[in-house]
C-alpha cells in the first residue's frame, strides 16, 4: 500500500534523513494527488490529476495557508529545523505560490528565525520567471532531476505532455543555491546504467548545482516493477559522480 495523502496544510513535524526535524507544508488538495509528474516510484501512488495548468479553484487561498502555518509555527517553532514545501504533488502549481512563500518566510523570520525554508520541487515549472524568482527566497531549493534525456524522463517520471526537459535544465541553471535531488531506481525501468546514466551525469555537469542528493525507494511505490538501489551502489554512484562532475554528491538511505 502506498502512503496516505496529507490531509491538511501543515503536517508533522517529521524526521527527515536529509533535513532533520521538518514541518511540512502542503499547498495541494487533500483528496487527490495533483502533479505534473506521475513518477513510477512515488510514495503517494499514481497521479490523479496530471497537469501543468490546474484549475485555480481547487486550492486553499493564501490567507488560509498562512493562518495554518502561523498556528503550526507557534506550536512547533522551537522544535523544528526546517519548514518544507512538499505535500500531495508539485507545490509550485498553486496559483498563489509566489505570494504564499514570502508570507511564510515573514512568519519564519518573526517566529523562528533560525529555521531553514526548504522546498522539494519536481522542477517542471522552473522555466517560469515568477516561479524562479520565488525559489530564490528559499534557503534550500531542492529540485528534482532523475533523467538526463527525454526517453528516461518519459519512463521514470511520466510527465504531462507539456513538460520539456530542455526547459527544466535551462531553468535549473538560473536557480541560486541550487540542490539537485535524484531518485535512482532499477528494475524494468532504470536510470543507473547505460545511456540514461551517462545522460544524467552530463546534465549535472551542465547545470552545476551546489550539491546533489541521491537516494532510492525506501517506501511503497506506484509501480510494482520498481526495485530499490542498495546503499553500496548509491555510495559507488556518488563517488563516481563527484569524480566526473566535480560536484559534491551525497547518498542517503534509511
Amino acid at each position: 500500500m502506498v502512503l496516505r495523502l496529507q490531509e491538511d496544510v501543515t503536517y508533522g513535524p517529521v524526521f527527515s534523513r536529509r533535513l532533520g526535524r521538518s514541518l511540512g507544508i502542503n499547498l495541494l488538495p487533500d483528496d487527490y494527488k495533483l502533479c505534473s509528474f506521475d513518477c513510477v516510484y512515488c510514495q503517494y501512488g499514481r497521479t490523479t490529476v496530471k497537469t501543468l495548468s490546474p484549475e485555480k479553484d481547487r486550492f486553499r487561498d493564501r490567507g488560509w495557508v498562512l493562518r495554518a502555518v502561523e498556528i503550526a509555527l507557534l506550536i512547533y517553532g522551537d522544535a523544528i529545523d526546517t519548514i518544507t514545501f512538499s505535500g500531495n504533488g508539485e507545490p509550485t502549481l498553486h496559483p498563489d505560490f509566489p505570494t504564499i512563500v514570502p508570507g511564510v518566510r515573514d512568519l519564519r523570520d518573526r517566529l523562528c528565525p533560525n529555521v531553514k525554508l526548504t522546498i522539494f520541487s519536481n522542477s517542471t515549472t522552473v522555466h517560469l520567471p515568477h516561479v524562479r524568482d520565488t525559489l530564490s527566497l528559499f534557503d534550500a531549493p531542492i529540485m528534482k532531476l532523475d533523467a538526463g534525456n527525454p526517453e528516461t524522463l518519459a519512463l521514470v517520471n511520466r510527465p504531462d505532455p507539456a513538460v520539456k526537459l530542455e526547459q527544466i535544465v535551462a531553468g535549473l541553471k538560473e536557480v541560486p543555491s541550487l540542490i539537485i535531488q535524484s531518485v535512482l531506481i532499477q528494475g524494468k525501468v532504470t536510470n543507473i546504467e547505460g545511456q540514461a546514466y551517462d545522460a544524467w551525469m552530463d546534465r549535472l555537469s551542465e547545470i552545476e548545482p551546489t550539491g546533489v542528493q541521491i537516494y532510492s525507494t525506501d517506501r511503497p511505490v506506484a509501480d510494482p516493477g520498481v526495485e530499490r538501489v542498495p546503499p553500496s551502489t548509491l555510495e559507488r554512484i556518488a563517488e563516481e559522480a563527484k569524480r566526473r562532475t566535480g560536484i559534491p554528491v551525497t547518498p542517503y538511505w534509511s
